[in-house]
């Protein structure tokens, strides 16, 4: 179905506004992570999880272990010398890093199918980005684990997918309102939906039992005053102003973005510290193309 071109025709796409319930009830299949994911995770929390156990669960999986491997000595995580085996890399990195990398392999995995009226390259490219981008804001302002961060820079926007591979009607509704009167792919969700592309993002990571903030914090954004955890909302924002002015944004998304300057003072960082994410976000991009050639 093509768009229509005039945004007062797209009324007749769709014959109510949806609530969050009732698009649930329209997803024939909650995206599951693998058992092992779910698992890691779990064990990444119990205090008597030890290097050998955790090891022992993922090496069940032969090809997320090798994608691990070959993740872990690349430039995503800048690892000086060669890690030959699993329980060497979990020994070195840690859990919640191994968690990340468990994460990151399923889930970009489970949401690889090109879209017609969606770029699928370009958003994975633009989430990487962010993962990486947020994670290297959390390791100079401590806000939180620069793990945590990774994920929800990675997960923030995908609430976008559920809506292009579940009720695509409405997500060309959306895309058509956002370019026709350019705005964001959030702001024109809600003159479709009753709800929109965050609180779907956040209820899948509640399906996925993901920790309780970073599915609030994926929650609210954009709305630094609801947030609980308003450190990864204010790094969301920045983040966001960076991937525009680099040409980077999630696709569906058109309005011209403007940094709250309250974000970035949330954030605790100088100029100087700015000036230093804006150079990182090089080595960001780079590692998040290498990323996503890995994981494939």
């Amino acid at each position: 179905m093509q768009a229509p071109s005039d945004p007062s025709e797209v009324t007749t796409m769709i014959s109510e506004r949806p609530s969050l319930a009732e698009l649930i009830e329209c997803i024939h299949t909650i995206p599951s992570l693998p058992e092992i994911t779910t698992r890691v995770g779990r064990m990444a929390n119990d205090p008597a999880t030890t290097v050998p156990m955790i090891t022992a669960v993922i090496v069940k999986d032969a090809g997320m272990s090798a994608k691990m491997l070959r993740l872990i000595n690349s430039a995503v995580h800048g690892v000086r010398e060669s890690v030959t085996s699993l329980e060497q890399a979990v020994s070195m990195l840690g859990f919640d890093t191994i968690r990340s990398i468990a994460l990151s392999v399923s889930v970009v995995s489970l949401f690889k199918q090109e879209q017609a009226q969606f770029n699928m390259k370009a958003y994975w490219l633009h989430s990487a980005v962010s993962a990486g981008m947020c994670r290297t804001i959390a390791r100079m302002n401590k806000v939180c684990d620069p793990e945590h961060a990774f994920t929800f820079g990675l997960l923030k926007d995908i609430g976008k997918l559920i809506l292009v591979e579940n009720v695509p009607e409405e997500t060309r509704a959306i895309i058509t309102i956002a370019k026709e009167r350019s705005l964001s792919f959030t702001a024109a969700a809600r003159e479709v939906l009753k709800t929109d592309d965050a609180e779907i993002a956040a209820w899948l990571c509640q399906t996925w039992e993901l920790d309780a903030d970073l599915t609030d914090a994926i929650r609210h954004q954009h709305d630094l005053a609801q947030a609980k955890v308003p450190g990864l909302t204010a790094m969301s924002m920045v983040v966001e102003h960076l991937c525009f002015l680099r040409g980077m944004r999630s696709p569906g998304s058109f309005d011209a973005s403007e940094l709250d300057p309250q974000a970035w003072r949330h954030l605790g960082l100088d100029k100087t510290a700015f000036k230093a994410v804006i150079t990182a976000m090089n080595e960001d991009i780079a590692a998040a193309r290498e990323l996503l050639q890995i994981i494939g």
